[in-house]
């Protein structure tokens, strides 16, 4: 299927009588794209915070609403034995989310159409430890509470959620600490109208944009506005191929100014809850001494950010 160039120098909303015209970069959404890419097995690391907890609550809505895997697994180097007892409850949350009644079983959970599990690994590196997990039992999604820092305390302290995202290949959705996200913990009622994907010849977008239609597709209520912000001259804008979907509106917004603050003001300026980035990780020293490009706009997003790496030609 052929793709298309899009150039706007203006915000452009397809209506939906375009839909003709515009068929030939159109194709069908599914949890598996043409890439490949999947977004049904996840994996929760949790460091049993109330800020793992919301992250917790976007892990189990979408694991229910793509009928697929969640395992949940803490790493504490300094315990050598499990502690269940401090994990998230799951037929709890879904009870809060009524789901399911108070004295459901666990059976009862699996008739919702979604496994979930729990692991543990001590005495181990917390990073490694996860790392040594998804080599093992393998991660399409991985969902994480993050810590928000930028310039030299990023560099110093680093990041837990940024070392295992930047050393696998599965997408990862960071929630900053502090931040609602798109899902409710207490109702597990979705909220998403607005997302912004920031778009560039490099790294190419296209994986980024099925990754978030998808999402959209299984977890979204309602139409959802999809914000393509290309920054810089309009020429370079990427050509990208559309996924059909019935909830994604797209819209083409082209500005100007410095990658990261221009990223942060659209996503404040429209209130978006979710931003979705393509990323090559660390490219030579500067990046890691001050994050790639993505790792700073989670420093400041107000929002959960979506990330997926560039696959390699």
């Amino acid at each position: 299927m052929a793709s298309s160039m899009y150039r706007r120098t203006a915000e452009v909303l397809f209506p939906a009588e375009f839909g003709a015209r515009l068929s030939f970069v159109i194709k069908e959404p599914g949890m598996r794209s043409r890439y490949g890419l999947s977004i049904s097995n996840l994996l929760h690391p949790t460091d049993f915070s109330h800020g793992s907890d919301v992250a917790f609550a976007h892990a189990l809505r979408i694991a229910l609403d793509t009928r697929g895997s969640l395992e949940i697994l803490h790493v504490d180097r300094h315990r050598s034995k499990a502690k269940w007892d401090s994990y998230p409850s799951v037929r709890d949350t879904l009870h809060k989310w009524n789901l399911l009644d108070r004295e459901a079983s666990r059976s009862d959970v699996a008739h919702l159409g979604v496994h979930i599990s729990k692991s543990a690994s001590t005495g181990v590196d917390p990073a490694q430890g996860i790392l040594d997990h998804i080599e093992r039992r393998g991660a399409d999604l991985i969902v994480l509470a993050t810590h928000r820092r930028e310039g030299f305390d990023r560099w110093l302290k680093g990041s837990l959620a940024e070392t295992v995202a930047n050393r696998t290949e599965a997408a990862t959705l960071f929630v900053p600490y502090g931040v609602p996200g798109f899902v409710d913990l207490e109702t597990g009622k979705v909220s998403l109208q607005r997302v912004l994907i920031p778009v560039d010849q490099e790294p190419a977008p296209q994986l980024i944009i099925d990754a978030t239609a998808a999402l959209i597709e299984s977890v979204a209520t309602e139409p959802v506005e999809v914000r393509l912000l290309h920054i810089g001259d309009p020429a370079g804008t990427p050509s990208v191929t559309l996924p059909h979907s019935t909830k994604c509106r797209w819209q083409w917004v082209t500005q100007n100014g410095d990658v990261v603050d221009t990223i942060c003001r659209d996503a404040s300026q429209n209130k978006v809850q979710l931003i979705a980035m393509a990323t090559n990780g660390h490219d030579g020293f500067l990046d890691a001494l001050r994050g790639s490009t993505t790792e700073r706009v989670l420093g400041r997003a107000e929002c959960p950010l979506l990330s997926v790496h560039q696959l390699d030609e």
